[in-house]
């Protein structure tokens, strides 16, 4: 997602993974942040786990954007790099 900026208005879902498998989903708007869609949804899921132990595919149904994302140890977002298939 570009400069990973959300829009209040954009309709936004986030997938959780772990271990490779979706634990939940959240969708929602009003986020201007991934960081922000992210926490949103980590909140709203009942688990033991940590922030850190999920990747989190955020989708903007609004745009059709999408991207992989990760918390680090230092509470940082990063974006995951895309896999090939080739």
């Amino acid at each position: 997602m570009a400069n990973n900026r959300l829009h209040p208005q954009d309709d936004v879902r986030v997938e959780l993974y772990y271990d490779g498998k979706l634990k939940d989903a959240y969708q929602g708007s009003g986020y201007e942040t991934i960081e922000e869609a992210v926490s949103a949804a980590f909140e709203g899921v009942k688990s033991n786990a940590n922030i850190e132990d999920f990747v989190y595919d955020v989708k903007d149904l609004t745009t059709g954007t999408s991207g992989k994302y990760r918390v680090n140890a230092g509470g940082n977002i990063t974006l995951l790099p895309m896999e090939s298939n080739g």
